[in-house]
């Protein structure tokens, strides 16, 4: 009887979260892919395969965070129209105590906690890094065709290129961004009309531009500067030639960034920062709590499954109702409470003292503290 009455459970559980995940990766697949990739699909840039690729490589990164807004959905939508149908009560009036009605939770849970580490912690990072590098070797089969009007182009790593107009090779009102290692401006141009030429043997791309205007920055952390310098210049013509191959290479010299580190890239980058620390007689630094912080948080967000599992189990069975949208709707207000103390800490990311990349378990330890509360209240009664 008992093992019949965890089956049920488990396949009611295990149903619900299935759809409600699904539901979330498409949602969140959706508004990656409509910030990205859907307007080069439109537009012609990318053909149908290179676009499907690129959808997939979404996928593990947008599966971090569906796992546990699935998770919570499928308890509150399950528990909740158990319990909406008096089926809890039933079970509890058999003699099932609360711990052996969640243990079905509980279990889906822990297995969504270990597959959340996996995807956190390798194949997310992974995919996002695989994601830009082949948008960015898409740019350079056809970099002419990333330039359309009225669109800010930052397919180009350094620089960010806008025309108002643009007809064949023919560009107006063009406005032309460099940018440093750290994403700043040090070079504005704008010109009036300009035009635009790829030399594939050189792989580089020529735009001449008239009647204008440019600007050179010095920014206050230059060497000598005591602030931010513009020096600027009217020119009646300009021409300048951009070799893409020298732009690709340096974003491939670059160090990779630690959201797009592995586990291991981060442990091991992490390990180097300490042994630095040790030679020079130093302690935490803040460039190794940022690497502690991005693992942790990692770690907490995969945990995280857990914590709304474990807080879901007594709402749905005191608040929950049988319409699907009713708990669809509490599952978001709960997991945007959740995720509103996350980046509460996370604002914390560079106070050494403060050591965020501890408190940012402070989230999961509430809401599994409030769960176990709300838990036992709903088992006395």
């Amino acid at each position: 009887m008992l093992s019949l009455l965890y089956r049920h459970l488990l396949r009611e559980i295990f149903t619900a979260t299935a759809l409600a995940m699904g539901l979330f990766v498409f949602v969140l697949l959706l508004g990656n892919a409509m910030g990205d990739i859907f307007g080069l699909m439109f537009a012609g840039k990318l053909d149908a395969v290179l676009f499907f690729k690129l959808l997939a490589l979404l996928i593990p990164y947008v599966t971090a965070y569906a796992l546990p807004l699935g998770m919570l959905t499928g308890t509150l939508m399950a528990l909740g129209r158990l319990s909406a149908q008096h089926e809890i009560t039933a079970m509890k009036s058999a003699g099932l105590g609360m711990a052996q009605l969640a243990s079905p939770v509980f279990f889906l849970a822990s297995m969504g906690v270990v597959v959340g580490l996996i995807v956190n912690l390798q194949y997310a990072p992974q995919s996002r890094a695989a994601y830009k590098n082949l948008i960015a070797s898409a740019v350079t089969e056809n970099p002419l065709g990333f330039i359309e009007a009225r669109r800010f182009i930052n397919e180009f790593p350094g620089a960010v290129i806008y025309a108002g107009e643009r007809d064949g090779s023919r560009l107006g009102d063009v406005w032309f961004w460099k940018l440093d290692a750290s994403k700043q401006v040090e070079l504005f141009i704008r010109g009036r009309e300009g035009q635009v030429e790829y030399r594939e043997a050189e792989n580089a791309l020529v735009l001449t531009l008239l009647d204008g205007t440019t600007e050179q920055r010095k920014n206050a952390g230059d060497a000598g500067s005591g602030g931010a310098e513009f020096n600027m210049l009217d020119f009646g013509e300009l021409s300048f030639e951009w070799s893409l191959d020298s732009v690709f290479e340096a974003r491939a010299a670059r160090p990779t960034k630690l959201k797009n580190m592995t586990f291991a890239q981060q442990m091991a980058h992490r390990d180097r920062l300490k042994a630095e620390e040790v030679t020079a007689g130093k302690g935490l630094s803040k460039e190794r709590l940022e690497v502690q912080f991005y693992i942790q948080q990692n770690c907490a967000y995969a945990f995280s499954i857990f914590s709304l599992a474990i807080f879901g189990v007594p709402l749905a069975i005191r608040v929950g109702r049988h319409e699907s949208y009713s708990n669809l709707a509490l599952a978001l207000v709960v997991a945007l409470v959740f995720y509103a103390l996350m980046i509460a800490v996370s604002w914390m990311e560079g106070q050494v003292w403060l050591r965020p990349d501890l408190l940012i378990w402070l989230p999961n330890l509430i809401f599994q503290s409030l769960g176990l509360y709300l838990l036992a209240r709903v088992n006395r009664h």
